[in-house]
């Protein structure tokens, strides 16, 4: 009688090649913990400065902006000095270029360098007032080296205002000089009267003859 043994122990799949049944799917396992950060990368190196772009086409001018509101009106200003009329600018300034020694005569003077007004006549050496007012008057001389001594004489209307004397010997230069402050009335008359001597005159104007109106009056 032949026995029948039994095997234990996995099975072998028949040799017939069939596809076994498929087992019963479970259920998903619970997620892991998460992993490490990793590390932070380098920094990339900085790029190469841009070249510089041309430049742009000017543009078009704009328009006018609109006019703005106009502004307050600014506050009066000081009233300004009178003006001075023709007749009330006087003044007169001449000088001698050339020697003079006519004695007991009024003195011309060869220079008129200023005559505002036109007040000073220049042929006859003689001032005419313009105005009534009070005038000032100034006189300059050099003797002349021929001579030892010299007289002049401011006069007003034939009469004599002041006096000039100079002394040196001869050979010798010497000045002189004098002022006036005269109270005239329109048309008179002032100048300088030669006495005795003579006066030295060149281009350095040594010799001189000047007046101004300081004020007028009534």
């Amino acid at each position: 009688m032949m026995m029948m043994t039994t095997q234990s122990g996995p099975q072998s799949p028949p040799e017939c090649g069939c596809r076994g049944d498929f087992g019963y799917r479970t259920y998903q396992g619970p997620p892991g913990p998460p992993g490490m950060p990793g590390n932070h990368g380098n920094n990339g190196n900085n790029g190469a400065p841009g070249v510089e772009g041309t430049k742009g086409d000017k543009g078009d001018k704009g328009d006018m902006g609109p006019r703005g509101e106009r502004g307050n009106h600014g506050p009066k200003g000081e009233k300004g000095y009178p003006g001075i009329p023709p007749e009330l600018q006087v003044a007169f300034m001449a000088s001698m270029a050339t020697h003079f020694s006519n004695q007991n005569s009024g003195i011309i003077f060869s220079s008129v360098e200023t005559n505002v007004g036109n007040f000073f006549d220049v042929m006859t050496g003689r001032f005419g007032a313009p105005v009534n007012g009070v005038y000032f008057f100034t006189f300059n001389m050099m003797k002349h080296e021929d001579v030892e001594e010299v007289y002049v004489y401011l006069m007003h209307n034939g009469n004599t205002v002041f006096s000039l004397y100079s002394y040196e010997s001869k050979g010798k230069a010497d000045s002189s000089s004098n002022s006036a402050v005269l109270k005239l009335a329109k048309g008179d008359e002032v100048w300088l009267r030669m006495g005795n001597g003579a006066l030295h005159g060149d281009h350095q104007r040594f010799s001189t003859f000047a007046g101004f109106l300081l004020f007028e009056t009534k």
